[in-house]
Formats: structure tokens, sequence, C-alpha cells
């Protein structure tokens, strides 16, 4: 599957100025730096398109294209990501976990959008900490995985993509602001840039793990309370 990471520059300005270095790409990436904030009120009001231009795009390249953005629906914020293919719209993912004190909320919807590149699971941000979301989405038959983060902050956000990769056998991408990487079924780092726009081709392959725990002696399940 042949991507385009884009970590700097809105979707306008890459559509305009630097077209050719997308085209030709099954998956074009844009992080939070895509669309800014996006009102929910305006967009159905016609003031603004924001959506419309990332299904005009994917329809002028025939690619998927994949671009964050922080949502107000009419004054609830939340971190969210945009898929369109070859001009549809196929949905709208939020984050579903939020970490300490925020004027962001949680949305919902982990979701595998079957596109005409393969099918897609997105991650939203800090849900990128939670095991349990790599693990419902390679359950749910995505063939790669792609988080979207808002700035890196220490090294935990690769980790995390890393771990994510190793214990679901599925390879797994990032783009945040001004970096990019790639992480293999083992775990294993094959791409990593801060360049403004990375071209990487990601395999298509899935180790399922057969997993045991132990389940005599001092063994409990969790909701057992001790």
């Amino acid at each position: 599957m042949r991507f385009s990471f884009v970590t700097e520059g809105t979707l306008n300005e890459v559509w305009q100025d630097k077209m050719p270095l997308i085209s030709n790409k099954e998956v074009v990436v844009f992080g939070f730096n895509g669309l800014g904030l996006v009102s929910y009120k305006k967009e159905l009001a016609g003031e603004t398109e924001y959506f419309q231009d990332i299904a005009r795009l994917s329809k002028e390249i025939s690619s998927v294209v994949i671009c964050g953005c922080d949502t107000d629906t009419y004054g609830v914020f939340r971190h969210s990501a945009v898929i369109a293919d070859k001009g549809k719209i196929l949905g709208v993912s939020d984050m579903a976990h939020c970490l300490d004190e925020s004027e962001f909320v949680s949305g919902g919807n982990f979701r595998v959008y079957d596109t005409s590149a393969g099918k897609i699971g997105l991650i939203i941000g800090e849900d990128l900490f939670f095991p349990e979301v790599p693990r419902v989405l390679a359950l749910c038959d995505a063939d790669v995985i792609v988080c979207l983060y808002k700035k890196l902050d220490g090294q935990m956000p690769q980790v995390m993509l890393r771990a994510g990769a190793f214990s679901n056998g599925i390879a797994m991408c990032l783009v945040a602001e001004k970096y990019s990487c790639i992480a293999d079924i083992k775990g294993e780092i094959k791409v990593a840039s801060g360049q403004e726009i990375v071209d990487a081709t990601i395999k298509i392959e899935k180790d399922y793990r057969l997993i045991s725990s132990r389940r005599r002696g001092l063994y409990r399940d969790f909701s057992s309370g001790y």
C-alpha cells in the first residue's frame, strides 16, 4: 500500500503547490495541520467546505485521503479524523479517551474503513495509549492502522505504536506535527522522518498471535475483586 504522509502545511496549501508530491499514492494522510478547527454548524450552513475539500482532493488524485482535525459540535470540541475515498466521504472518527483536564471531550466510534486501497483502521490522538484500541481494529480485520497524533512530547507514542503493532501483528503508522513513522508487525520502526512529505510503502501482512493466560493457582479475573 503506497502512502504519502503530510506533516506540515494545510490540505489546500499542499493541493495548490505540491500536488505532484502526493499523486500516484493509494493513501494520503495529513496530520492535524491539514484542516485545523472544523465547525459542524458552519459546514451544515455552507459557510465552510472543509469536508468537501477532502472529498474533492481524494477525487482529484483518485486516492484515499485521511485528515486530522478538531471538530466543534455546537460548542463541544473533539479531536477527530475525516476519511474520503475517490470523492466520497466515508466517515469521521473521534478520539474516544481523554486524559487529564482538557476542553476536548471524548467521542466514539472505533471503525475499520473498507477503502479502495484496503481496510484501514483509524486511531485518534491519545487513544493510542490504550491497548484495546488497536486490538479491536485488528480483530475487525484491518489491513493497516493509521494513527493521527497532535504533537509528539516524549517517546511514549512511538513506544505504544511499536507495542500495538507487535502485539496485534499488524503494521501501524503515526502522523504528527513534523513527524511520521511506521512500525511493522515485529514492532520495528521501518520509517521515521521529520520531513514535510514522506513517501512510504507498507507491506500488508498479518501475524495473529495465540495468547494464553494462567487459569489456576493464584489467578483471578480482574473483575472478581481482591
